[in-house]
């Protein structure tokens, strides 16, 4: 057992060691992890420690999430129109190229 918890514990200070982290990084109160971003500070607070929220952090963390769903639907949108361009290069040099 012994082992296993000191290679979790080397695995966990060689990831921290592997990143530098500014000082006046943005840090969670519960569990002192660094963030480059206020949105990304409160979608952490709101999806790891969602019972130790504040009222002013859950309104935080309901906005940053809308935002996070507004960007995930426009990547789909895009990866809709990329994946429709290519059907139609296929289908275009399918039908006038290859017959």
């Amino acid at each position: 057992m012994t082992d296993q918890s000191t290679t979790d514990e080397s695995e966990r200070g060689h990831a921290e060691a592997a990143f530098a982290v500014d000082d006046d990084a943005e840090r969670c109160p519960y569990c002192g992890r660094p963030f480059a971003s206020e949105h990304l500070h409160a979608l952490h607070l709101g999806e790891e420690h969602p019972d130790a929220l504040t009222e002013a952090e859950a309104e935080r963390y309901a906005a940053a999430d809308d935002r996070e769903s507004d960007e995930l639907f426009k990547f789909h949108i895009k990866v809709l129109a990329v994946l429709t361009l290519i059907a139609f290069v296929f289908l275009y040099s399918y039908t006038f190229v290859w017959t």
